[in-house]
């Protein structure tokens, strides 16, 4: 048993061979499977970034309708509004109307039933005149 100083072959071969296959898995292995995971983190970053996006776009377009929709509602209750009033003129003005011909016709009456009534008076007046010149006649005519 001889320890010499002259180091074992096999244990630097062992040493070479060990390092060549680190070499080979780690190019036909741990690179690829390191691509594919940085691939795929990338991807997902894309994927959150893209997302964040739209949300901030749909909380966008989502306000702008809540501002469109209080616009719209804004202009509808002013156009009840103003649809009212308008209701209300025309009523009052429906109302003045008919109250004003029923003013009227109740004038256009009363001076009917006026003359009318100067008429009747008139005929009544003609019929007396009638009647006492008939009875002065009776009378002058019984007296003479």
């Amino acid at each position: 048993m001889d320890i010499g100083v002259i180091p074992n072959i096999t244990l630097l071969i062992q040493a070479i061979l060990f390092l060549i296959f680190v070499f080979l898995v780690n190019i036909f292995f741990v690179k690829p499977y390191t691509r594919v995971i940085e691939e795929r983190e990338a991807l997902v970053r894309e994927n959150l970034e893209r997302a964040k996006k739209y949300r901030e776009e749909a909380s966008g377009i989502l306000e702008e309708a809540r501002e469109i929709l209080e616009k719209a509602r804004s202009e509808a209750n002013s156009i009840l509004e103003e649809a009212k009033k308008e209701a209300n003129k025309i009523r009052t003005e429906i109302v003045e109307r008919a109250e004003r011909e029923a003013q009227e016709e109740a004038e256009r009456k009363v001076g009917e039933i006026r003359a009318s009534l100067e008429e009747e008076k008139k005929k009544l007046e003609s019929a007396v005149r009638d009647i006492a010149q008939n009875i002065v006649k009776k009378i002058l005519g019984e007296a003479a």
